[in-house]
């Protein structure tokens, strides 16, 4: 019996290291199998980030005149495009489609339904013959291989990728917003006097003034993917809206628009108030002529914002609900007094995180992005000597760093010309815009 336990034992000897050999085969396919997924998974991700960044870029040209909207729309789609990279930020989309090819790939239409189904849109040429109800913007981007390193015999050893975007404008209406009677004055073809140069965070071996990358969501006016502080709204960058008399245009030091009313209590009532609109409603896109105010006002624009950092009295102006300050009033630390008072401020990230944070009054209660001014963008050449009227190119996104300084600066970081996200007023009042945006729909 013993010999015979004995013999059967020998004929298992090496069994359990098959096993063994078989499990580890088996757990190492699995693994490789979990990495290749995962690889084709971040580099879909990143073909999707791209496209929707593409598609947002081309939409928000939706807005420029009809003879240059549909070129201007592919040219900043394929810009912001290849801007992005893929396969760990290490593949660019020029090696594998030229530039020209790549046009092709932007495609348009009127009504979303032209996509249903793939459907193919309109080409560039055939958007160009009818421009004007063009709303939406589709970007695919072009078919990219991606390496397979474990699973071969399953996946093959390369896959093709692409991701595709929808983008358009949103529907007029959906954005409640009082417009400030000031307008913020750019040169798109020189650049300004240097005390109107935006001033940009110093990384990346940029200067102050240097020209800075544009972010996927713009805004990019020129569409050359870059954004040049002394003659464009740049985000991030802070701006002194205000120029003396005789070095800016005329208007007022604060090019003030007579949108609410001639007058300084105008105009101090309108910067000042929260859900009655007094400088009335635009549309970005519009011609809309507004008539300029005439005048130097520094104390009315001075007690009119400086509400907002609960800073009430000056010119009769007391807290109320129709005068609420921010819910946020930290503006850094103040150095000087009087007209030499500065302040170092905070900027848009410090405020949308909290921190630093400082409460106004317990006794008034505050509205979250008070310091947010939607302010008219206007260029230069608008502007004469006296009083004259002047065309809204757009509306831009002003956050107030610190309140009106002593000397009368307003310090504003641009945060941009999409400014769903940044409106402080009642959702349900009756001051509605048809305000568009690019928003992306698929």
């Amino acid at each position: 019996m013993r010999r015979e336990k004995r013999s059967k034992r020998e004929k298992e000897r090496g069994s359990v290291l098959t096993y063994t050999v078989l499990s580890v085969l088996f757990l190492f396919f699995a693994v490789g199998l979990g990495v290749d997924l995962s690889h084709l998974y971040l580099v879909k991700a990143e073909l999707q980030n791209t496209a929707d960044a593409a598609a947002l870029a081309g939409a928000s040209a939706l807005t420029t005149p009809d003879d240059t909207r549909i070129t201007t729309a592919v040219d900043r789609a394929v810009t912001v495009m290849n801007q992005n990279k893929y396969n760990f930020n290490n593949k660019e989309f020029v090696d594998v489609m030229s530039l020209t090819a790549q046009r092709d790939r932007v495609r348009f239409a009127v009504n979303l339904s032209e996509f249903d189904n793939n459907g193919p849109g309109r080409t560039e040429a055939e958007a160009t013959l009818a421009p004007a109800n063009i709303r939406f913007v589709r970007v695919i981007t072009p078919n990219v291989p991606v390496n397979i390193f474990f699973s071969i015999p399953i996946l093959g050893a390369t896959r093709e990728m692409t991701a595709r975007a929808v983008s358009g404008l949103s529907i007029p209406g959906n954005v409640s917003v009082c417009i400030a009677p000031l307008s913020a004055i750019y040169d798109p073809n020189a650049d300004m006097p240097e005390e109107r140069w935006g001033t940009c965070p110093v990384e990346d071996g940029r200067g102050p003034h240097d020209p800075q990358p544009v972010p996927p969501s713009g805004p990019d006016p020129d569409g050359n993917g870059t954004c040049n502080p002394k003659r464009e709204f740049c985000k991030r960058c802070t701006y002194t809206i205000r120029a003396e008399p005789a070095g800016g245009p005329s208007g007022g030091n604060y090019q003030i628009l007579a949108c609410a009313g001639n007058g300084a209590s105008e105009v101090r009532q309108a910067l000042a108030r929260y859900n009655n609109c007094q400088c009335g409603l635009k549309s970005v896109g519009d011609e809309v002529e507004v008539p300029t105010q005439p005048g130097v006002e520094t104390g009315p624009v001075k007690q009119g914002l400086n509400v907002r950092f609960d800073v009430y009295g000056g010119g009769g102006l007391n807290y109320s609900a129709d005068i609420p300050p921010d819910t946020n009033v930290a503006q850094g630390t103040s150095s000087g007094s009087g007209n030499n008072e500065t302040w170092t401020g905070i900027n848009w990230g410090q405020y949308e995180g909290g921190s630093p944070f400082a409460g106004p009054s317990s006794a008034h209660p505050g509205v979250a992005n008070r310091r947010v001014l939607i302010i008219p963008t206007i260029a230069l050449n608008e502007f004469q000597n006296g009083r004259d009227t002047v065309h809204i190119g757009g509306l831009g996104g002003f956050f107030m760093r610190n309140q009106v300084e002593g000397n009368g600066d307003i310090k504003v970081e641009f945060i941009g010309d999409d400014i769903t996200s940044v409106i402080g007023f009642d959702p349900n009042d009756d001051n509605i815009t048809n305000i568009v945006t690019p928003v992306l729909y698929r």
